[in-house]
């Protein structure tokens, strides 16, 4: 299908300015999609995050580091934590500081403002609706922002990997005097 066929008003009238071959206003420079805005919608509610690889690799190290193991991804309970520890019942997610709104830098786009307002405050609703049931079902959950991984917020960190390290290190003692406990 080309995508002229999408969209059978792209090019059609090059009178009003509009370059077909760019999809750019000649007057005002400014770029026309191919597509209609139900069709361009349709397109992105079929696009699925696949988590946000750099910072999850950034805690992936951190849990190296600390020697902590028993994690899992890609866990298909309610909220979809980037991390779950089902033996610590510790649910860790790592949030985009722009995706989920945190006011650690100017992240108010200002093109297409009630947009982005809108899907940030979704984003907020169930990310509160996640921790609210994650809890519910007896999980501690954890919430670190893309930021706290830089070197001026490291401290902010380590507070939230402080609970996840004493929880798996209480396990890893449990565990370990169970085995030598005679049955």
């Amino acid at each position: 299908m080309t995508r002229n066929s999408e969209n059978k008003n792209v090019g059609a009238d090059n009178a009003n300015g509009a370059n077909d071959a760019n999809h750019v206003d000649k007057e005002s420079g400014a770029k026309h999609d191919v597509f209609t805005v139900a069709k361009r919608s349709q397109i992105m509610s079929k696009v699925r995050s696949t988590g946000n690889a750099s910072t999850e690799l950034r805690l992936i190290a951190e849990f190296k580091e600390r020697k902590i193991t028993g994690w899992r991804r890609n866990s298909k309970i309610f909220g979809r934590p980037d991390f779950l520890f089902p033996k610590l019942r510790v649910a860790v997610f790592v949030d985009g500081c722009f995706w989920h709104g945190h006011d650690c830098r100017n992240t108010k786009p200002k093109d297409n403002a009630e947009y982005w307002r809108a899907k940030i405050e979704r984003n907020q609703r169930r990310d509160r609706a996640a921790t609210e049931r994650l809890t519910a079902l007896g999980y501690r959950v954890v919430r670190i922002w893309e930021c706290e991984f830089q070197k001026k917020r490291r401290e902010r960190l380590e507070e939230k990997l402080a609970p996840i390290v004493e929880a798996f290190e209480r396990w890893k003692a449990e565990t370990k005097k169970s085995a030598t406990e005679p049955t």
